[in-house]
């Protein structure tokens, strides 16, 4: 009896390590799939901050043609020309000053928007690397089971043997 209990042992003992190698392998798929879900949404996020630096970029476009519209009515009601060197020399100031604006937002936006890719690429990478531990994790309790199960085996080979020349029963 003592024989049956421990083969019945050794099976066990096989299955759950069995169960725990596929249990690794499920965790590391698990972080993939989380990697690249996180990764998903940060490239949303960084299309976002490249749409929202867009249309930032467009207000300020439009508010700096209100200003010239605005500095050419009052140049007008003041009795001054469009051509005048100082209604110019504002003119130009003020178109300096939107593109460098528009520059900078987009430049800020399209910044977000790399920092938010180089994070998803992290956040893929991680998910890969999970996988990977997991089946190395997978492979290590694989291994374990069968150097286990070999040494369980050849006790029990021992055992038997050793029962059989001593007359003794299991």
């Amino acid at each position: 009896m003592t024989f049956i209990l421990q083969a019945v042992g050794i099976g066990t003992s096989y299955k759950a390590s069995q169960m725990a190698a596929k249990a690794a392998t499920a965790q590391g798929q698990a972080a993939l799939v989380s990697g690249m879900g996180e990764a998903k949404q940060l490239e949303t996020q960084a299309a976002r901050e490249v749409a929202v630096g867009t249309y930032n970029a467009d207000i300020i476009n439009q508010r700096a043609k209100q200003i010239l519209s605005s500095q050419r009515a009052a140049a007008a009601a003041g009795g001054g020309d469009t051509t005048d060197a100082t209604v110019q020399a504002i003119t130009d100031e003020t178109i300096k000053t939107a593109s460098i604006e528009k520059l900078m937002t987009m430049a800020n936006a399209e910044d977000k928007a790399r920092q938010g890719r180089y994070a998803a690429s992290v956040a893929r990478y991680k998910g890969a690397t999970g996988l990977q531990q997991g089946r190395l994790n997978a492979s290590a309790q694989k291994l374990a089971t069968t150097a286990k199960t070999i040494l369980s085996v050849e006790k029990l080979g021992e055992d038997v043997f050793a029962a059989m020349t001593t007359g003794g029963g299991g």
